[in-house]
C-alpha cells in the first residue's frame, strides 16, 4: 500500500528539478551568437606586446604614507 505522503516527495523532487533548470538557465545564458560568430582569430594576435622585464612583477608600487603633524602638547 502506498503511504498517503507520498505526494509531497514529489511536489519537492519537481520544485529542486525546476530549480537545478533555472540555475542552468540563467548561467549558460551569457554567450551572445552574433558576437561568437564575427569573432576571428586576428582577435588574439592583435595584442599589444609587452616588453616588460621578466624579473619585476606587475605590482603597483606604492609610496610610504608621509608621516602627521602632531599638535604641541600645552
Amino acid at each position: 500500500m502506498a503511504e498517503p505522503n507520498s505526494n509531497r516527495m514529489y511536489i519537492i523532487i519537481g520544485a529542486i528539478v525546476v530549480v537545478v533548470a533555472l540555475l542552468f538557465f540563467f548561467m549558460s545564458g551569457g554567450d551572445d551568437p552574433a558576437v561568437d560568430a564575427t569573432a576571428t582569430d586576428d582577435a588574439a594576435t592583435t595584442a599589444p606586446a609587452t616588453t616588460a622585464d621578466p624579473a619585476v612583477d606587475d605590482a603597483v608600487e606604492v609610496e610610504p604614507a608621509t608621516p602627521g603633524t602632531t599638535a604641541p602638547a600645552n
